[in-house]
């Protein structure tokens, strides 16, 4: 079946016309499901919108022909955020890949220059360190364009392929995290279509929530949103749930929130100078304690009495076992190791490499917390560290496709309680299912993978894992720190499938948000299923 283009519908409102779309069950598959290919949903059609106003005439139509909308990015996320499962139209953004300001002479304010780059263009403004970018780009292709200018979009995502608009409906993250502060931080405005059709564009600083109220600025007029009475508020990293809270910023409600009340278009973002020179320094210790005393005294007194580290990352004993068949260098006594990244001068202008005066307090603290060996490295040579960094999922993933899959957490908790949240971990292989853990430690952020052999041990590690997260939540943390929770479930202790974000919120927190959606989507049109299952309330 060929594509169909606007014959579908001439119109999707009476103002603007609907974009095309295709209907080709072969082209709607790549749709259906994400990387984690977990579940698998179903779809009528897929839009291609390139702008806003494509896209409120998409949930314009969608609205008057009670069709339910699901957006989707590049599909790099593991929680089904974009999986269509209750079938409908998927809306991809992945054409939106241009800024042109006369279609929004509000969006791209003075002192911002246009920046073509291949098929995409955004505006920058080189002194303020702004971009207004496309929705639909990819961060390789972001960070491509900017080079050019010595800037980079900071938030370090491990998926470089995703789109712009979906790192920021996620709030992503990554391993430079640690020093840069997740995605929210860098937002400094969006475009924004309401599930209704209505075009929002916000900038941060304008507006406040006050007494209980939340007020969004359209075309049309304003929208007063009530805040939930009690909800939340979380302190450490984290990618779970809305961000409701008294004082809030309009702009904070759309990230992280998995496009559940509106579709990104466009994004206003801070940069930085790209670093100057980086060393990276994978350090071995023979002792958990000696690992663990080492990141503590380094996140503790980081920019204080040296450099703060660019990232900061972990890995077990049994993460580095996965990793010694590709890197025999690793010593057999490593219990676990840390890598992590700084800045430093050169000891000349034609020297690559660091003065001893930089590298001073970091081999005093290597030397302090008994680090058996450590590689250092900079320039072109980063390759084999960074082979090192991705080795590990993909030496994780080969083992586990002979096997029965893996369960994987992404908690958080405040590094005051991080101590109780490894010995955790640590307990957990002694369930019977083999387990690695690695991942942004700086951050108080541990991936814990099971690895079952067999279904009873999946089993067994589903009731573990439903343990941690309840752990975590007890320690003032977060069930997900990055990823999300989409449309992820769990079984309780009673057996029964509830979804992951209750074990955090509770059913109160859940019909919040529900709620909330509720007031900017009547008809529950966008995103069905993501955080609330539909007919939760």
């Amino acid at each position: 079946m060929p594509d169909v283009t606007d014959a579908i519908s001439p119109r999707g409102d009476g103002f603007a016309p609907l974009p095309p779309a295709t209907k080709d069950p072969e082209k709607i598959r790549s749709y259906l499901s994400d990387e984690s290919s977990a579940m698998s949903g179903s779809a009528e059609r897929v839009y291609f919108p390139e702008n806003a106003g494509q896209v409120s005439a998409v949930l314009r139509a969608a609205a008057r022909e009670e069709k339910k909308v699901t957006v989707s990015a590049a599909g790099t996320s593991i929680t089904g955020a974009r999986v269509p499962l209750s079938g409908g139209w998927v809306l991809s953004i992945e054409r939106i890949r241009r800024i042109v300001r006369d279609e929004g002479a509000d969006v791209v304010p003075a002192g911002f220059v246009p920046v073509r780059h291949r098929d995409m263009s955004f505006y920058l403004n080189p002194e303020t360190r702004q971009a207004i970018a496309p929705a639909g780009i990819t961060l390789n292709e972001f960070n491509e364009a900017l080079a050019r200018y010595n800037l980079v979009y900071p938030p370090d995502p491990t998926e470089m392929t995703a789109m712009l608009g979906g790192t920021v409906a996620t709030n992503a993250s990554g391993a430079r995290s640690f020093h840069y502060k997740p995605t929210r931080r860098w937002v400094r405005g969006l475009e924004v279509v309401l599930p209704t059709g209505e075009p929002a564009w916000m900038r941060r600083g304008e507006r406040r929530a006050r007494k209980g109220v939340l007020s969004i600025e359209t075309a049309a007029g304003t929208i007063p949103v009530p805040l939930p009475r009690a909800y939340p508020v979380f302190t450490s990293k984290n990618a779970a749930g809305l961000y409701l809270a008294e004082g809030m910023d309009p702009v904070d409600l759309f990230i992280g929130s998995e496009g559940l009340l509106g579709v990104i278009t466009a994004v206003q973002v801070g940069l930085v100078e790209i670093p100057r020179d980086v060393l990276t320094c994978v350090a071995f210790f023979g002792s958990i304690e000696g690992g663990l005393a080492f990141v503590d005294e380094l996140r503790e007194s980081a920019g204080a009495t040296r450099e703060a580290p660019l990232s900061l990352e972990y890995f077990d004993r049994r993460a580095l076992s996965f990793l010694r068949d590709s890197f025999s260098e690793i010593p057999e006594k490593a219990a676990g190791a840390v890598l992590f990244e700084f800045e430093y001068d050169r000891a000349a202008r034609h020297n690559p490499y660091p003065a001893r005066t930089a590298l001073e307090p970091w081999i005093a603290l290597l030397e302090e917390h008994r680090a058996i060996s450590s590689w250092n490295v900079t320039g072109r040579d980063v390759s084999r560290v960074r082979e090192f960094r991705h080795a590990l999922p993909e030496a994780v993933n080969t083992y586990v496709r002979a096997r029965v899959g893996k369960l994987g957490t992404d908690m958080a908790v405040p590094a005051r309680h991080f101590r109780t949240m490894v010995e955790a971990y640590e307990k957990a292989d002694s369930c019977g299912v083999k387990t690695v853990f690695f991942g942004h430690i700086g951050d108080c952020h541990l991936h814990l993978n099971f690895l079952p052999e067999n279904r009873e041990e999946l089993a067994v590690a589903r009731t573990k894992y439903l343990e941690l997260a309840r752990l975590a939540v007890h320690l003032g943390g977060t069930i997900s720190a990055e990823h999300g929770v989409g449309k992820k479930t769990i079984e309780d202790e009673e057996g029964h499938s509830i979804p992951y974000l209750e074990v955090m919120l509770g059913a109160e927190g859940l019909r919040a948000i529900h709620a909330f959606k509720k007031e900017l989507d009547p008809h529950f049109t966008l995103n069905p299923g993501n955080m609330v299952p539909e007919g939760y309330c």
